[in-house]
């Protein structure tokens, strides 16, 4: 029974829980194992649902329990409390993944989670010693579709500087990792299709996959310096939320349907005098000193990668200056049928509203997020006669009707938009919570 004197190696130090004469009389009198009698694919499912060190003491419990650790489709790698050696634990992961190797069952997901929480020593040995960095290797040469690798919030760990090779990956979620250009050519994953990434830091000057279709990203670092270019030309759904440090450079993405974009405050494309100068131009001082040595200065750096998207949510600090700089060559969103912007769109003097209006001309519905706009000058003057489609419908979202959602209004109005096609969700102060539906008639 080699399975399961591997098993009882694997966990020398471990106490596996044995079941007592009195347990044994129990079950006897019970009648059938009914857990046992259930179709093989279900205990398969069970199985990989269990963090690895449960999955394989399930081997003690009957004989048909054996082998069934060695051939389940998912891999949980985990803590627990009781592991108190780095050692042992090390010798756990590493037989426990060329068993799978060597058992030639398929493996469709790989899971491995490292917060402190869930050891008696010091974690981050793991990664220090790079036993982690084998792992993901040893992983990822089991051709999984899935593979999720996890750290503690706050706390991150250096992947290895070594492009992953996958025929099979199919779905990448990584968490609190430090991702090199080596780690992010996914040249060699043809089949890889989503990219989920939070707190992760990107140290590289490129991202690319020609397969990829889904990216993820949630407060992750770009870095500070230089501009990462990002290059998926299969995307099809785009997510960057509250993500800082540099501006990444968008090549354009042809079948791009979905963007959801934000720019944190924390974004080194920003102008020190808060957006009360003439920001994205070389005369502001405030801006040149973060942006006048860059190379894509003359050129646009994000906005035209995102030309060719259907539906599109873009926010930001007034203060983020990069999507002004892009506006001067703003392209033409000729697929755009729904937009949403928040108040960075009517902020100062940079009309960016206006100029998100001119260059789509496909627009159907316009949400404006208003909660802040009291806080930042608004221009109205009207630049050029009416422009605006009248099959466009706008919805204004803000706490309260002033001064400032009057003048939006006014100058909506003045670009051809009529004013019973927009509709105004006011905060409702009287309940607390939602809000007050009202449509707009005439100026008092």
């Amino acid at each position: 029974m080699p399975c399961r004197n591997d098993a009882r190696n694997m966990f020398d130090g471990m106490r596996l829980q044995k079941r007592s004469k009195n347990d044994e009389a129990s079950t006897a009198c019970s009648g059938e194992d009914r857990i046992s009698g259930l179709p093989e694919g279900v205990l398969h499912h069970v199985l990989s649902l269990l963090p690895a060190h449960d999955a394989v003491r399930t081997c003690v419990l009957a004989r048909r329990w054996r082998h069934l650790w060695r051939s389940a489709p998912g891999i949980r790698i985990t803590g627990v409390k009781g592991w108190r050696d780095a050692g042992k634990f090390v010798a756990f992961v590493d037989q426990l993944l060329s068993l799978r190797r060597s058992s030639c069952a398929a493996v469709e997901s790989c899971q491995m989670k490292f917060h402190a929480r869930d050891f008696d020593f010091d974690y981050f040995l793991l990664a220090e010693k790079q036993h982690v960095s084998h792992w993901i290797m040893d992983a990822v040469r089991l051709d999984v579709k899935v593979f999720r690798l996890s750290f503690a919030e706050l706390e991150s760990f250096c992947m290895p500087d070594q492009p992953l090779v996958c025929q099979h990956l199919v779905r990448l979620e990584l968490a609190c990792v430090d991702a090199n250009d080596s780690i992010l050519d996914f040249s060699a994953c043809p089949a890889l299709v989503v990219l989920r990434m939070k707190y992760c830091f990107l140290n590289a000057g490129k991202l690319f996959s020609a397969s990829l279709k889904q990216l993820s990203m949630f407060c992750c670092e770009f870095h500070r310096t230089n501009r990462t270019r990002i290059l998926l030309p299969s995307l099809v759904s785009l997510e960057l939320t509250s993500c800082y440090g540099r501006t990444p450079l968008l090549d354009c993405i042809p079948s791009l349907e979905t963007a959801i974009v934000s720019f944190d405050h924390d974004s080194e494309d920003y102008c020190i005098y808060d957006g009360t100068s003439d920001c994205g131009d070389d005369s502001c001082e405030g801006c040149r000193y973060y942006y006048g040595s860059d190379k894509y200065r003359n050129n646009c750096v994000f906005l035209k990668g995102l030309s060719e998207v259907t539906h599109m949510e873009l926010s930001a600090y007034p203060d983020v200056f990069v999507l002004n700089r892009d506006l001067k060559w703003c392209p033409t969103f000729t697929k755009l049928k729904t937009l949403l912007l928040n108040e960075w769109s009517v902020a100062s003097d940079h009309n960016a509203l206006i100029c998100f209006l001119k260059h789509s001309p496909a627009l159907e519905k316009l949400t404006l997020e208003l909660y802040k706009a009291s806080q930042y000058p608004v221009k109205t003057d009207p630049l050029e006669l009416p422009f605006a489609s009248h099959h466009l419908k706008v919805e204004i979202k803000c706490e309260e009707v002033n001064g400032t959602v009057h003048k939006i209004l006014s100058s909506l109005s003045t670009y051809g938009i009529p004013l019973n096609h927009i509709k105004i969700q006011q905060a409702d102060r009287s309940s607390g919570s939602g809000y007050v539906n009202l449509v707009c008639t005439g100026f008092s």
